[in-house]
């Protein structure tokens, strides 16, 4: 634990070096202001708010720990999914921190981490919808289907032939839904098991697996900040190894 500490903050001091060094250039590193601001979407259970009003989620608590870890705060700015690597490069946030597939893209124009959970598409549709969708051909039979514009729900149906609606967030395709807008709704398995079905706010909602392929989340983070992704990507092994990232995952997924 102590071996992985030290190479933590190695790969940290490989980021800030330049911090408040004139020889550096004038611009300042992500960590310059002590904060790393996260950019995010209301995506339960990443992150999202809870009933009494407090920002909680898998992401949300995994992200303090680690800024608790290298010694800074952590700030979460809600942005426009589909403009987060504008955000990013723009340094409006300093990192995309929101249960984010890695994705070609994502690799082109980020310094991403490694994977740290598992996840893939799902088709939502209304329960007596449900014996229509079995497989990702059945989905053409769909009238419509919604999506959160710039997400991989985006990317798993732009070759399917079929009207689509483009929503701001996941979050919103249920509704899209629920009202018969849209047939479908194509979002991601984290999120789908948390807000539809039984017990939930949609519970006239399903969501069923049709064979879309696994992903991968990662964090992402300024292609300049490339110490950044290599610490969270030690930071995940010291969470593994002392428990937390079992504990967060039984809190949020169950």
């Amino acid at each position: 634990m102590k071996k992985l500490f030290v190479l933590l903050m190695t790969a940290i001091l490989a980021v800030t070096a330049c911090v408040g060094l004139t020889a550096c250039g004038e611009e300042k590193g992500s960590l310059a202001d002590g904060k790393l601001t996260i950019g995010y979407t209301i995506y339960a259970p990443m992150n999202y708010f809870d009933d009494d009003n407090t920002f909680v989620g898998f992401d949300t608590d995994l992200a303090k720990a680690f800024c608790e870890e290298i010694g800074v705060e952590a700030e979460f700015v809600e942005i426009n999914w589909n403009n987060k690597f504008i955000d990013l490069n723009g340094k409006k946030i300093d990192a995309i921190w929101n249960g984010m597939t890695i994705t070609d893209e994502v690799k082109e124009k980020t310094a991403v981490s490694k994977p740290y959970l598992d996840n893939k598409q799902v088709v939502i549709c209304k329960a007596e919808n449900a014996s229509k969708f079995t497989d990702i051909e059945s989905i053409k039979s769909a009238s419509s289907v919604a999506f959160e514009k710039g997400s991989a729900g985006e990317n798993a149906v732009k070759d399917i032939d079929i009207t689509k609606t483009e929503s701001s967030a996941q979050k919103d395709t249920l509704l899209e839904v629920a009202s018969g807008r849209s047939e479908i709704a194509v979002i991601d398995l984290m999120m789908a098991r948390v807000l539809v079905g039984e017990g939930t706010s949609y519970s006239n909602l399903v969501y069923i697996d049709v064979g879309f392929e696994l992903e991968e989340f990662g964090v992402a983070f300024r292609k300049t900040d490339d110490g950044l992704a290599k610490a969270f990507d030690l930071f995940v092994k010291m969470a593994k190894s002392n428990g937390l990232f079992n504990t967060l995952s039984n809190k949020y997924f169950g």
